[in-house]
């Protein structure tokens, strides 16, 4: 596949930071800003609609469906199949016996987190770790994962990807918390804010 111009979706800190990277590479085109994220970053990219050039959509912890899927990759923030869905650390550290946790680079598809996966990565996650402590090391593999991702990409076919994972993974979907109902989260939510915006 053919990849010269980019369209982001997402405004995070992590989006930031990979933005940062993919630049060196790629032409990106713009960027669909998320609504409210979690953790803001910077995006010194022109906000656009879908209707500019590119030849792939990215998304970056974007938080809204993206309706138009053609060409559209995700990086999700947990591990696939095992960690679809929303707060993927926080429930990684309450799931017994798990001792990692990673990022997947995925194929849209019209259900969430179902898409044909392009590749992993994995870092450790240790019984004694914080939410913090996962984001911080998220923070430190994703970029350049990323990007190297995206080179995967360059020398796939989508033949070869659709044959590759000709299945559909099982997904287990786990709920979205409410911060109000969980101290220990919300407690979280304002130390990484604290840590990575500026």
């Amino acid at each position: 596949m053919k990849i010269e111009k980019i369209l982001i979706y997402g405004s995070s800190s992590l989006a930031e930071k990979t933005i940062s990277v993919l630049e060196k590479e790629y032409e990106l085109v713009g960027h669909v800003p998320s609504e409210n994220p979690v953790i803001a970053g910077k995006v010194n990219l022109p906000v656009v609609d879908e209707s500019v050039d590119h030849d792939i959509k990215l998304s970056l912890q974007y938080n809204k469906r993206i309706n138009n899927i053609e060409n559209a990759f995700n990086v999700h923030t947990g591990l696939l199949p095992m960690y679809g869905g929303v707060d993927i650390l926080y429930h990684t550290l309450k799931s017994f016996g798990v001792y990692e946790q990673g990022v997947t680079f995925h194929k849209m598809s019209r259900d969430f987190d179902y898409g044909q996966i392009v590749s992993k990565v994995t870092y450790p996650a240790c019984s004694r770790d914080t939410v913090l402590d996962l984001y911080k090391r998220l923070d430190a593999v994703c970029p350049n994962f990323v990007l190297s991702s995206l080179k995967l990409l360059e020398i796939l076919s989508e033949d070869d990807i659709n044959k590759c994972y000709a299945e559909k993974p099982r997904i287990f979907k786990r709920g979205k918390i409410d911060p109000e109902d969980d101290q220990e989260y919300k407690d979280t939510l304002i130390e990484l804010r604290k840590q990575y915006e500026r």
